[in-house]
């Protein structure tokens, strides 16, 4: 999941560099023919990126107390085919019917927490959807929204036998494959390679509705129900029919005509969302297994950077490199009740900020880039009991359940990459993908019955977070006066 992450981006930076590589060592491009930014048309192109997995299963309550949900959370890939056409109503203004077909790598099954001989699991196959989009161009580069229907081809898990046995019945986990009909909603940035070539980076948000079906976990059959919910990142290339054929514009290729001048100081505001995919598994107990559990949640994301381009990389034309930190709020918020069980396992972050290298290629008005450096995350993780003090007495008079909620400022850090396009020569918007890994916490509530037991249940939370935001900078620096 993490080289993924920024496999799209780093692709088409890689073309870029073979350009450039290709261009004379000087610091001013040979000028380009005239283009046209007439977005009308049929275009066919493909895709890759990241993907992220958000299910939730649950039961009704059962004779062995087994309410409570299990949370399912994984970072993947995806990669696929587009097919679409637009319509430039207005100089500034474009609607257009899009669909793509492809894969998502989202499989994750494991032993449920506290319950290890109880296995819970999600796996995905192919995807597709059907959306329109309506965007505002901004000559070479579109900024558009996207919405309509979805498809996922999904198996959930559930089921199997109990820790302490299932009165010597073994159950295998209950799984059913569907295609599940759903919806999408997001957004992205497209920006011109040429006359026909473009590049785009987005995101969508795909809702595929809930499974049901019948499990047996331990020996009773249980009605079981799945929200299956997912993130896709994509950075892909797109060829627009209509116009003289041309091959890709990569090698030999010039930049596109701008007056926005890359180089120097920028700041700026970015705003999006944020989700979380941590593991929290158990500390085995007499080499057994203690089983596996994830926080899935999400929240909003915003906040500020500021930064500094070098550009003409080494002399080379379409090559930049850059340093950039931001800080903001990340508002995630995860929190459930494990299933068959009287713990609750929560994770709260309240603020980020990253310090990060970029680097990248430019197609004149666009920069195309890959990120990467240190993040600090402030985060709380927690376990707890869901019990009222009422009903720990009730198990045993003297009876504890203690609570481990802790706030901690942790460091790590953060990879990514994104699509920046100028608006004007002063004003540049972008689309920005970051995972964030902050290392793990531990926490451990203990219960402890007089004269009985006392016992620790241990959660070690690792801290994954992923950040989707779009931006808006300021360049202090002055217009360049002659285009490209």
């Amino acid at each position: 999941m993490k080289t993924s992450t920024i496999a799209g981006v780093a692709l088409a930076l890689t073309a870029q560099m073979a350009s450039a590589a290709d261009m004379p060592l000087k610091s001013t491009p040979r000028a380009p023919a005239a283009i046209g930014y007439d977005w009308s048309g049929f275009y066919l192109g493909g895709y890759w990126g990241t993907s992220i997995g958000q299910s939730s299963l649950r039961t009704p309550s059962g004779p062995f107390d087994d309410i409570g949900q299990t949370d399912i959370a994984k970072g993947g890939w995806t990669a696929g085919g587009t097919i679409g056409a637009n319509w430039q109503l207005h100089p500034n203004w474009l609607v257009g019917v899009e669909g793509d077909v492809g894969y998502l790598a989202n499989d994750r099954s494991y032993p449920q927490w506290n319950d290890p001989r109880v296995t819970a699991g999600v796996k995905t196959g192919a995807y597709a959807t059907a959306r329109g989009r309506l965007g505002y161009v901004t000559g070479p580069s579109l900024l558009y929204a996207t919405g309509g229907a979805a498809f996922v081809q999904v198996e959930n898990i559930f089921g199997g036998c109990g820790l302490f046995g299932c009165s010597g019945i073994v159950t295998a986990p209950n799984s059913v494959t569907t295609t599940k009909n759903g919806w999408t909603a997001g957004g992205g940035i497209e920006t011109r390679l040429s006359s026909n070539w473009t590049q785009k980076t987005e995101y969508l948000y795909i809702d595929a509705g809930t499974t049901n079906f019948l499990a047996v976990p331990f020996t009773t059959p249980h009605p079981t129900s799945v929200r299956n919910e997912f993130h896709v990142i994509k950075t892909g290339l797109n060829y627009r029919f209509g116009g003289p054929g041309e091959a890709l514009p990569f090698f030999g290729a010039a930049m596109l005509p701008t007056d926005h001048n890359w180089a120097g100081f920028y700041a700026g505001v970015n705003a999006g969302g944020g989700l979380t995919t941590s593991p929290a598994p158990g500390t085995p107990v007499q080499n057994i297994a203690f089983g596996d559990n994830d926080l899935r949640g999400n929240g909003f994301a915003g906040g500020a950077q500021a930064g500094y381009n070098f550009m003409n990389l080494l002399g080379r034309p379409n090559w930049f490199a850059g340093i950039e930190g931001d800080f903001g709020y990340l508002g995630i918020k995860a929190s459930h009740v494990d299933w068959n069980d009287i713990f609750r396992v929560s994770q709260k972050t309240a603020w980020y900020g990253t310090a990060r290298a970029r680097f990248g290629a430019t197609t004149g008005p666009a920069l195309l880039y890959i990120t990467g450096g240190a993040a600090v995350v402030r985060v709380e993780n927690g376990i707890a009991t869901r019990l009222t003090p009422a009903e720990i007495q009730a198990i045993q008079p003297g009876a504890t359940i203690s609570s481990d909620i802790r706030s901690e400022t942790l460091t790590g850090w953060t990879i990514g990459g994104g699509t920046e396009v100028a608006l004007d020569s002063r004003w540049s918007a972008r689309l920005e993908y970051l995972y964030i890994d902050a290392g793990k916490s531990k926490r451990t509530a203990v219960v402890t019955i007089p004269a009985i037991v006392t016992a620790p249940f241990d959660a070690n939370i690792s801290n994954r977070f992923h950040v989707v935001r779009a931006g808006l900078n300021y360049s202090f620096n002055a217009p360049v006066t002659a285009k490209y």
